[in-house]
């Protein structure tokens, strides 16, 4: 049987990073997508068309990974909560 051990306080501070780089992820999405917009006041034509289509690609791409940086959170919060109830149910077990 193999033997590992989860240290709750590290596994906390990853989430607390993930949390970080969504926010950092989320201003910058934020920020590009307010410049192209006010770029767009006043460029037109076939290359204005292919750089918006290329950032909406780029704005749909940032949105996936927001997601799925979302979804490691979510699964690293569940695991920390599991871990932690089985370290308190197995110390009630075992004074």
């Amino acid at each position: 049987m193999s033997h590992y051990r989860v240290e709750l306080e590290n596994l906390s501070s990853f989430i607390d990073k993930l949390a970080a780089f969504d926010n950092n992820a989320e201003a910058v999405t934020s920020t590009v997508d307010q410049l192209v917009s006010q770029l767009h006041e006043t460029w037109s034509g076939s290359a204005a068309d292919a750089h918006q289509s290329r950032h909406d690609e780029w704005m749909q791409a940032a949105s996936n990974m927001r997601e799925a940086v979302g979804k490691l959170r979510q699964a690293a919060h569940d695991a920390h909560h599991n871990y932690d109830r089985a370290v308190s149910t197995n110390t009630t077990m075992w004074p």
